[in-house]
């Protein structure tokens, strides 16, 4: 079995490289091939034991069984394990193409894209919550030619226009009052009117990948609710009954308002409602960063620990139960043994509560071991964990081949095997028993410290080897490695596994008011702990950041990591630590000494820029904000700027004061503490958002570095531009090597182009590369402009089919009658432009392209009255 679980993981891992699909047929054959040699190959083995239980039977000499035919028994076993691994793979590769190939076809149709259909459905997944929104899966009951079965639904409060009154007298920007929208639940039957758009989600480097996520949920299309200019929130038709899984979501949605009431108000609600349903999204962002840092946040979810403990606690509880039938007349235990129901108990309440969390990863390979390893000792039969493990890998792999895409995936199967490498059977269990003879009472039996000590060395020796096993996993998906995470987890560990998440599942099964005492008993807990954690976080040292690894450090760093963590004496693991010094210790790539490079990143509908020198990093804008816990700050930029191993910021660059730049600006302060900030925002505003120092941005500014000249051009000292027009007082940055330049040119529009054209600075303005002034505005990028800058190509920082319709067509229309190669982050990605390629921009989505990715191929297919949509609907209003 072992062999079989490798060929699927390496046919998966490959399957999931491919950039197109083939026809369909041919992953049929492929499927149908690899079944065939599986079977035939089974058979063979079984007849080839069979003889020999024969031989053996019949009492055959065993020397000459084993004498001159061994060494071909031996080639052609090893022949036949290499071809159950290429059947095994070939098998998971035909069945991932097939399966894919039927979800792509159940996508939105490129003539419905920025359409705004009324659509009958009902809500099918857990809502995930925020002040002003509200997210849910929604099956339509009525499916039009193109449209998908499951869109995602983003239904956000409606935003009445500003009032610039208060910003025009000094008093900051205007407030809109929101009210959240309607509660949605699992079940309810709703007529929407939504706006379609295909599934697209932002693409850089060490970003998360939306686009695979929603294929993996067999979500189609995304939409948000449209609003009129006079809204009037849609009312629900009905609840749909009859399906187990929307009885299991409305179930889930009913406790959560349960756990909601209980502790309406207390922080650590959303902390209970993750570790008691699944909800992880209920937790944070902040929370989550702090968790991220102390090496806890597989505690905060639902994880094989707190499965494995729940099922114990229920397996122990039923086999009490049950051995107290002994007194009655007809005794359980003489027709079933404890031992059977016991681990029938565990079985079920472990797969109640894995259904509870939303059946992740984690909780499909635990619940799959357990249930082996259960059913095995109930049948009377063990397996080695070796096995055990390839059976519930197998079974992850045949459920959801694209789960080898996930973090997850790896941590959690890495960290079982580890544990088991690490400790059981060899020198780590001769060790135990040299404790326990050094540590026994005269009487031959173990003390109660000697017994807690010896299982606190035991538990120290596994976070050890856990943490250090996963470290070349953490760095390679997170660039990261939670330093602290053995303090913080030898205390989170047994506050959470034997406290905290008992108690919230507790709470499930309670009737009022004991729920709430239970409830408010684990919020105390984890408040605690929470408090505890922050205090961690907030030491310089919490956590290692090192630049995405090369491959080659990468099988290094296993061997490495086997070296240290396997009981071999110590001069045997100490060579482990010089294997891991590549991948630790990895400072990236920089440009040379006199050049630069900047990195364009995919935020959406805002800007962020990373500009590098050789000992230098400038960023240009901080992304917009996406949501009420989250910003490009932290899901993006950070992530990117890590991946490129920056451990700093020499200097923060703010245009002007809109959310679309400034969004992440808090986010970037924190991580990068001491940073310098220029900006044409209030030197109060900016020192508030936690930055060192905040210089104005002022025309004539310069600075080298490493050779390379940054001038600010805009704005003009003395501006007396009225204060609530930002996008007036945008930074302008022109960043020139002796090989190629570029000019970032923020939100400035036609009158500030034409400022800049005419100024005594005009002569530079001229650069290689453009970055598109206000998103590709029609108000900006005039005619006067381009001829003053004269680039050789243009990139735009757009989200994609934004409500503004930037780019717009008359913008494009003149790049291209300026024979302008124009990209744009909304289409390519995050961009990469490199002065000794002055021309050239590489786009992180084309390298990477994988087959569930969008293909701008198919937009250009469609009408153009479809791909305006958007921008006739923002005209409308």
């Amino acid at each position: 079995m072992p062999t079989i679980a490798l060929g699927l993981l390496l046919g998966s891992l490959l399957q999931m490289q491919q950039a197109t699909l083939w026809p369909s047929r041919t992953y049929l054959w492929m499927c149908a091939a690899a079944i065939a040699w599986l079977v035939v190959s089974g058979a063979v083995t079984l007849r080839a034991r069979w003889r020999g239980v024969g031989e053996r039977a019949a009492g055959r000499n065993a020397e000459q069984a084993a004498a001159a035919p061994g060494r071909r028994r031996r080639a052609i076993a090893a022949l036949q394990a290499v071809l159950a691994l290429a059947a095994a793979a070939c098998l998971a590769y035909g069945a991932a193409g097939w399966r894919a190939g039927h979800r792509l076809a159940d996508r939105l149709a490129p003539p419905l894209w920025g359409q705004v259909m009324p659509v009958e459905g009902v809500v099918e997944s857990l809502p995930v919550r925020h002040p002003d929104s509200t997210r849910f899966v929604f099956v339509p009951l009525h499916l039009v030619p193109g449209m998908p079965a499951r869109i995602l639904v983003s239904w956000h409060a409606p935003r009445p226009r500003k009032d610039w009154s208060d910003a025009a007298s000094g008093s900051g920007e205007a407030e809109a009052v929101m009210a959240a929208p309607p509660l949605v639940h699992p079940g309810e039957v709703w007529r929407l009117p939504l706006r379609l758009k295909p599934v697209h989600g932002s693409a850089n480097p060490a970003g998360f990948d939306a686009e695979l996520w929603l294929f993996e949920q067999g979500v189609g299309a995304t939409a948000t609710v449209s609003q009129a200019r006079r809204y009037e929130p849609p009312t629900p038709l009905g609840r749909l009954a009859g399906s187990s899984a929307l009885a299991l979501e409305s179930l889930r949605d009913a406790l959560r308002a349960r756990i909601d009431a209980a502790l309406s108000g207390n922080p650590q609600a959303g902390v209970i409602a993750a570790l008691a349903l699944g909800d992880q999204a209920a937790i944070p962002s902040r929370e989550w960063a702090v968790y991220r840092i102390t090496g806890v946040a597989h505690l905060m979810s639902i994880s094989g620990l707190h499965i494995t403990m729940l099922a114990w606690i229920a397996a122990w509880s039923a086999a009490a139960l049950w051995r107290r039938t002994a007194r009655l007349r007809r005794p359980g235990p003489l027709w079933l043994p404890a031992p059977t129901v016991a681990a029938a108990c565990g079985l079920l309440a472990a797969t109640a509560y894995c259904l509870l969390a939303g059946f992740g990863v984690p909780a499909q390979r635990t619940l799959l071991m357990l249930g082996a390893g259960l059913l095995l000792r109930m049948a009377g039969l063990r397996l080695s964990w070796l096995q055990t493990l390839a059976w519930a890998l197998c079974a992850v792999l045949l459920w959801d081949p694209w789960a080898v895409q996930q973090p997850g995936f790896w941590l959690s199967f890495c960290a079982v095997a580890i544990l088991f490498l690490s400790d059981p059977s060899t020198v780590a269990r001769q060790d135990q028993q040299g404790i326990r003879q050094q540590a026994t009472a005269p009487d031959g039996r173990q003390t109660l410290g000697q017994s807690s000590l010896a299982r606190l060395k035991a538990a120290g020796r596994s976070q050890w080897a856990v943490t250090l096993a996963l470290a070349p996993l953490t760095l390679l998906f997170f660039q990261q490695i939670a330093l602290l995470s053995p303090l913080a987890n030898a205390v989170a560990i047994p506050v959470v596994t034997l406290w905290v998440a008992p108690l919230s599942v507790l709470g499930l099964i309670l009737p009022a008011p004991l729920d709430t005492w239970v409830w408010q008993a684990a919020a105390w807990a984890q408040a605690w702990l929470a408090w505890l954690l922050a205090q961690i976080a907030a030491w310089p040292q919490a956590q290692w950041h090192a630049a995405a690894p090369a491959w080659p450090a990468l099988p290094l760093a296993a061997l490495g990591v086997l070296a240290l963590v396997l009981p071999w004496p110590w001069r045997l693991r100490v060579p482990g630590f010089a294997l891991l010094a590549p991948l630790l210790f990895n400072p990236g790539q920089r440009p040379q000494d006199g050049h630069v490079e900047a990195w364009l990143a995919d935020v959406g509908q805002g800007m962020g820029i990373i500009v590098r020198t050789a000992k230098h990093t400038l960023l240009f804008d901080a992304g917009p904000t996406l949501g009420p816990q989250s910003d490009a700050g932290e899901r993006i930029l950070l992530p990117l700027l890590h991946a490129l191993g920056e451990r700093r910021l020499d200097k923060v660059v703010l245009s002007h004061a809109d959310a679309d730049h400034i969004g992440g600006a808090v986010s970037l302060a924190r991580a990068y503490p001491g940073t310098a900030a220029v900006s044409s925002v209030a030197r109060e505003r900016v020192l508030a958002l936690g930055y060192a120092s905040a210089q104005p941005c002022v025309a004539g500014m310069r600075w080298v570095w490493d050779g390379v000249e940054f001038a600010l051009l805009h704005p003009q000292p003395g501006d007396a531009t009225p204060a609530h027009r930002t996008n007036a007082h945008s930074c302008v940055l022109h960043v020139a090597s002796r090989y190629a330049s570029l000019l970032l040119t923020g939100d400035i529009e036609r009158a500030q182009e034409r400022l800049l054209a005419a100024g005594p600075r005009a002569e530079m303005l001229a650069a290689d590369l453009l970055l598109a002034a206000h998103h590709g505005s029609k108000s900006s990028s005039s005619a006067e402009f381009l001829l003053a800058v004269h680039p050789r190509l243009v990139a735009i920082q757009v989200g994609f089919m934004n409500s503004y319709g930037h780019p717009h067509p008359d913008v494009m229309r003149r790049y291209a009658e300026f024979g302008l190669p124009v990209r744009r982050t909304d289409r390519d990605g995050a961009l990469l432009w490199r002065d000794a390629e002055p021309g050239m921009l590489r786009s992180w989505r084309e390298s990477q392209r994988r087959y569930w990715h969008l293909r701008w191929t198919q937009a250009q297919s469609a009408p153009p009255e479809a791909l305006a949509g958007a921008r006739r609907a923002a005209a409308a209003r």
